[in-house]
């Protein structure tokens, strides 16, 4: 095999690479997330055109490649006019099935999805749930997943239940990751490379260089965990 042949190849599957990379991006994190039959079988299909597409030949290889862009702008239109069509959104990606209603199983709603009891137990018993009759209602939503309501008698005691007020939680905020002082969230939290500094004197560390996760918790707290022992 010639020299040119190996690198045309070799060229066309990094520009495949690429191109899903940007392609699945587009589509939105819902194509790597907990998945619908449609991203499912939409995902599949791209992989599956892209795969063909690095062995095709190269004279074929852009009329393939062509076939990769039109089912991506295909779905990705698909996925745009989903979103301000519900009744359409419903066909595409299906909706919610009540599989438990007032504690009660619903056998036909089950058989119309194919699901089965054993199936239904499964995945009560991945949510700590042993016992059915703690279920109020069960929905299985279009990804596959089971949201459960229990019964009021077996839902977890909450600080609200006892009138324990506590103040709002804030959303935790990363200062270093990987050695790398991340600049924009300390501007964002109105500090200063200098406070960061101190902060890391005082635990005895050199550089942020030495730090693999520091972060600002929930609660206003600083966390820092170095990288090693030796600092």
């Amino acid at each position: 095999m010639e020299f040119d042949t190996l690198l045309s190849g070799a060229l066309h599957t990094i520009f495949i690479f690429f191109s899903l990379l940007i392609f699945t991006r587009i589509l939105g994190k819902t194509q790597i997330g907990q998945l619908t039959f449609y991203e499912y079988v939409s995902g599949i299909t791209m992989g599956s055109i892209a795969g063909n597409l690095a062995s095709s030949d190269p004279d074929k290889f852009w009329g393939h490649y062509l076939d990769l862009l039109i089912f991506f702008l295909l779905t990705y239109s698909l996925s745009l006019l989903s979103i301000t069509n519900r009744s359409l959104r419903r066909h595409i990606e299906g909706s919610p099935s009540m599989v438990v209603e007032n504690g009660r199983i619903l056998k036909n709603n089950m058989k119309a999805m194919r699901y089965d009891l054993d199936e239904l137990t499964s995945q009560l018993r991945e949510k700590g749930i042993f016992d059915m009759n703690e279920v109020m209602h069960a929905t299985m939503e279009p990804t596959g997943q089971l949201s459960i309501q229990l019964k009021p008698e077996f839902q977890p005691l909450t600080k609200g239940d006892m009138n324990i007020h506590l103040p709002n939680p804030r959303f935790p905020v990363e200062l270093i990751m990987d050695g790398q002082v991340i600049e924009e969230n300390l501007q964002k939290e109105k500090l200063t490379t200098a406070w960061l500094t101190t902060q890391l004197a005082e635990r005895n560390i050199s550089s942020p260089s030495h730090v693999m996760y520091a972060v600002i918790d929930s609660k206003g707290q600083l966390f820092i965990s170095s990288k090693g022992s030796k600092i």
